[in-house]
């Protein structure tokens, strides 16, 4: 009887287990990156609002879900926003020269919770 060399076939398995082992460390590594990535997708807008004299400018945007809404205060005095349906907080108070950014998921009707006539509108625009 021939003795069996199973050597070879050993080294096929384990160099095949590495191979597969690197690749998945490669795979998860990407994965991770991935979900760590701060970069917006490509088809987000960002929209610009400024607040000066006592208003919002502009009064009304139209904007895709997931886009973005910056407010920087101009004014000489403090301003946040607030949802005018439910009164909740959408910023903090922002002093002059400060900015917020918010992604919008609907549309909404929001003012300045210290000077309540300050009005403003978000509509989502209709998908075709």
């Amino acid at each position: 009887m021939n003795p069996v060399n199973l050597q070879p076939v050993s080294n096929k398995i384990v160099n095949s287990r590495i191979i597969l082992w690197m690749i998945g460390i490669l795979l998860l590594t990407l994965v991770v990156k991935n979900a760590k990535s701060d970069e917006t997708p490509s088809w987000v807008t960002h929209h610009q609002v400024e607040i000066s004299g006592f208003a919002f400018i502009p009064k009304q945007l139209r904007v895709n879900v997931g886009d973005t809404i910056m407010w920087t205060n101009k004014d000489i005095v403090p301003h946040n926003i607030i949802d005018s349906t439910d009164q909740k907080n959408i910023s903090p108070d922002l002093a002059t020269g400060k900015t917020f950014t918010f992604v919008v998921k609907n549309s909404m009707l929001y003012e300045c919770g210290l000077h309540p006539s300050m009005k403003g509108k978000i509509s989502i625009i209709d998908s075709p």
